[in-house]
């Protein structure tokens, strides 16, 4: 968030709710935090379906400007892979071997598993995948990958290669627009 708006703080620590079912409960807790306390970015995964979709079922008839929900196309893995220098880099394996159009992914998740399977540092092959099931998180999976956002992944490069971060950025934007 710093990188988007450089001259904001968060409140608090990042909420994670540990997946959209517990996510989904919450929404309009969240907007009315945003309409009476202070603005509120919420980001989920799609699971392949389609973002205009679920923002229609999940918050119809949704106004609040101070709320910016977005969803990534497919799953916020893509949003992972756009960053090809630093999240090869972190993996520790070749950046040629990085997606070209990580929006257009089928499952992210298993992408980046993939490359953990083949990284350079065994701390990564061994706590981001699973040793019994290849296609399954390991333990570190999300504690790795929240390190890897909070001290490396750059977002505005990113939005270089995907489209859904870019939608993102912009409509994060409007939040610094609307302070001042």
């Amino acid at each position: 968030m710093h990188t988007i708006l450089p001259d904001w703080t968060l409140a608090r620590e990042s909420i994670n709710t540990g997946g959209i079912t517990k996510l989904k409960p919450n929404l309009y807790r969240y907007v009315e935090q945003a309409r009476h306390v202070q603005p509120v970015v919420c980001v989920a995964d799609t699971d392949g379906r389609c973002p205009v979709d679920l923002v229609q079922q999940w918050l119809p008839g949704h106004t609040e400007s101070r709320f910016v929900f977005r969803l990534a196309v497919t799953e916020a893995e893509s949003w992972l892979l756009a960053d090809h220098a630093t999240l090869a880099e972190f993996l520790a394996v070749p950046v040629a071997r990085m997606p070209d159009r990580p929006d257009e992914l089928v499952d992210p998740k298993r992408v980046i598993l993939g490359l953990a399977r083949r990284s350079g540092h065994r701390w990564i092959r061994d706590e981001v995948g699973s040793s019994l099931a290849p296609d399954k998180r390991g333990n570190g999976y999300n504690l790795h990958l929240v390190q890897y956002v909070r001290k490396h992944w750059r977002p505005t490069q990113a939005a270089e290669q995907s489209p859904s971060i870019a939608r993102a950025i912009r409509n994060i934007g409007k939040l610094a627009e609307l302070a001042t």
